[in-house]
């Protein structure tokens, strides 16, 4: 495990700065996506959620608008900052419906059954997903909604290539696997269901493009420079000098300008499904 890394959840992204931006841009740029697997688990009005490991809160208050002044959702993450982050937003949106609460996501429990569980780039940080979904599940009324949606790493590229790119999809997933993170998790999403009792799931997806130098994903790429630098060097996958942290985003944006470069942001695949 990274430097930094969260000893329960194996969670090796850290929570200043860089990470936040990373996050911001990352809602961004899958707010399309995200809302397509939001529509696929049907909220209802009134309904009570959890979202774990919310981060900043996006998935929060996107629930929180869906369900409704008669519902409520409550956000869950271990990291302290993006909590705070999530909670003015959610008072700069009027949301009073919505709350977050500081905690572990592998031994949180709700205070009692709600009709839906999500998470979103959570799984793949987990050492045991399968038990974590589980676990979950164990919140939800029967048929109620277990929503999660995961990413393949593998799958960000650019078109024509970038060389700054490519060595940076390198050193992710080399560093990532060789700390055990399942840099494929979206597409394990059916086999964890699965394995976890759930019934087969209703799958969807979506990988945004952007163009340019001006891309949002440039940003969650050099927010991922600076969070994993620790874990290259750890895993022997990169060094610093290699790396160039320093100014990595601005060399990556001119190689994306000088090509008028499509970015192929990362595939992220969604499940969801009803506890029988």
């Amino acid at each position: 495990m990274a430097s930094g890394a969260d000893p329960t959840t194996g969670y090796v992204l850290g929570d200043d700065d860089p990470e936040l931006a990373r996050l911001v841009a990352l809602s961004r740029v899958y707010a399309g996506v995200t809302a397509g697997w939001l529509d696929a688990a049907g909220l209802g009005a009134g309904a009570s959620v959890v979202d774990l490991g919310c981060g900043p809160g996006d998935v929060t208050l996107a629930a929180a608008q869906r369900v409704g002044p008669g519902g409520r959702v409550l956000g869950v993450d271990a990291a302290e900052r993006p909590l705070e982050l999530a909670r003015r937003r959610a008072a700069a949106a009027g949301l009073r419906n919505v709350g977050f609460v500081r905690a572990d996501v592998t031994t949180w429990d709700p205070s009692g059954p709600v009709d839906a569980v999500l998470g979103r780039l959570l799984l793949l940080h987990l050492a045991d997903p399968v038990a974590l979904l589980a676990r979950a599940a164990g919140y939800v009324r029967p048929g109620g909604v277990v929503a999660f949606l995961d990413v393949v790493l593998a799958t960000r590229s650019a078109q024509p290539e970038l060389p700054l790119l490519t060595a940076f999809t390198g050193w992710l997933t080399t560093a990532l696997s060789r700390l055990g993170v399942q840099v494929d998790a979206g597409l394990r999403l059916a086999a964890l269901y699965r394995a976890a009792g759930l019934p087969d799931p209703v799958l969807t997806t979506g990988q945004p493009l952007e163009r340019g130098g001006g891309a949002h994903g440039w940003t969650i790429v050099a927010g991922d420079v600076v969070s994993l630098l620790p874990a290259f060097e750890r895993t022997g996958t990169a060094t610093a000098a290699e790396v160039g942290p320093a100014d990595f985003e601005q060399r990556l944006r001119a190689q994306a300008d000088a090509a008028d470069a499509v970015l192929v942001n990362p595939l992220l695949v969604g499940a969801v499904a009803r506890r029988p």
